[in-house]
């Protein structure tokens, strides 16, 4: 985005605070300003540093301990933001100073199977004991341990009415569900989160909501962007099934988000719009 565009962007005095501890010296001009995402602006300069502002007060409660995640997770087969800096309070926003990730995300569609399991292989194998008390709990960014009556009692009542049987359904399912092993999660792992190189992914990056948790969470995500026939190619029937159930919440979840984070009205319902049209496509039986 041109910097001609973006002059009186309120955050600017923030992003050369965390520039200037990281000891780097760059034009305005220069700067590529990614504002899209709901908690955080991100500002890449040059191929060598990510700047991320949280947008809200709940994001800015959490930069300290989500920077710290990002520290102590391990080294993959694919890039993750390191810390570059320390997190920097400057003008009324909060920031940190990461290693800028290659890549571009992967358009919605079908992967190499093998390259899905191997990122989930890798998130499971994670001796998380070091740095758990640093991670999100399950679901904190829409419920916490609330969510599923967060999703029963503010999100469903949103919903059309021909709806919300169907909704109430898919949460009972994913409830019912055996409890399994907790493993490290990513926690958003959707497409404009991986990062490739043609067929190659090059990086993972948004580690806010990391948890321990029920690996299907991630592999729901995965099918939901690349599709289920790569998903299936990548995880056993188990979780593949269980991945399919969680899956049909996450439209509930976006909801629930944003009530949770102050969204304005026209987004909440944006959200609610957008998660009766899923049902209504994927969950409701077409009457005879």
């Amino acid at each position: 985005m041109p910097w001609s565009s973006l002059q009186h962007l309120p955050f600017a005095r923030a992003v050369e605070a965390v520039l200037a501890e990281a000891g780097i010296t760059a034009d305005r001009g220069d700067w590529e300003v990614h504002a899209g995402g709901s908690a955080h602006v991100v500002v890449n300069v040059g191929h060598v540093i990510s700047v991320r502002i949280a947008k809200n007060p709940t994001s800015c409660a959490h930069v300290e301990r989500r920077t710290e995640v990002l520290r102590r997770l391990p080294r993959f087969s694919f890039a993750t933001p390191r810390p570059l800096t320390g997190v920097v309070r400057s003008d009324g926003y909060t920031g940190v100073g990461l290693t800028w990730v290659p890549g571009v995300p992967h358009p919605p569609g079908h992967v190499d199977p093998a390259v899905l399991h191997r990122v989930l292989t890798e998130l499971a194998g994670v001796d998380a004991s070091g740095f758990a008390r640093h991670l999100d709990r399950p679901g904190q960014h829409w419920g916490g341990h609330r969510r599923r009556h967060v999703l029963l009692d503010e999100v469903i009542p949103r919903l059309l009415p021909r709806n919300r049987d169907a909704a109430r359904h898919a949460v009972a399912e994913l409830a019912a569900l055996p409890t399994v092993a907790p493993t490290l999660v990513h926690g958003d792992l959707m497409g404009h989160n991986m990062l490739w190189d043609g067929a190659q992914l090059t990086g993972v990056i948004d580690w806010d909501h990391a948890c321990l948790y029920d690996p299907a969470h991630d592999a729901a995500s995965l099918g939901l962007w690349y599709g289920w026939d790569a998903l299936r190619g990548a995880v056993s029937e188990g979780v593949y099934e269980r991945a399919r159930l969680h899956a049909r919440t996450f439209p509930l979840q976006a909801v629930a988000y944003a009530l949770h984070h102050d969204l304005d009205t026209a987004q909440v319902n944006q959200a609610v719009a957008r998660a009766d049209d899923w049902i209504e496509a994927n969950l409701r039986v077409p009457s005879v």
